[in-house]
């Protein structure tokens, strides 16, 4: 009898394991290039530690990462610095699901200030989890 309640446990683990939620990422062009695979890198791994699973765009869920401006700043003088302060959004194409996730960076040009921002947004940080939580 213990045997036939743990198998048909197993079997039902594995068939809710095959039946997760598939995501595919994808990131507005407005992102600077580099800025950009930083962000895909971050979100995949985000998503797979969270179990979820990536998929093509016909297959999967589309997940779509933006960015918004707060704030830019620029100092003067013969060393320039910019300094920009970000919101990435990340929104589930049904709304369902948003999140934003507020970075900082300072960098020698935008382009830079943009990919030392994107570089903060830690796959693994709290924030992080709950929203992979509240995609499943």
């Amino acid at each position: 009898m213990k045997r036939w309640i743990l198998a048909g446990a197993l079997l039902l683990l594995a068939t809710w394991g095959l039946q997760a939620q598939k995501y595919c990422i994808g990131i507005d062009a407005a992102i600077p290039e580099e800025a950009a695979k930083v962000l895909s890198q971050r979100f995949t791994q985000m998503l797979e530690a969270g179990g979820l699973q990536l998929a093509d765009i016909p297959e999967g869920m589309p997940l779509e990462v933006s960015a918004r401006v707060k704030d830019r700043m620029e100092t003067p003088g013969s060393i320039r610095q910019v300094a920009l302060q970000l919101e990435i959004v990340a929104t589930t194409r049904n709304g369902e699901v948003e999140e934003v996730f507020p970075v900082k960076g300072v960098g020698e040009n935008e382009a830079d200030a943009w990919l030392r921002a994107v570089k903060q947004l830690l796959p693994r940080s709290k924030a992080a989890q709950a929203f992979v939580e509240k995609l499943k």
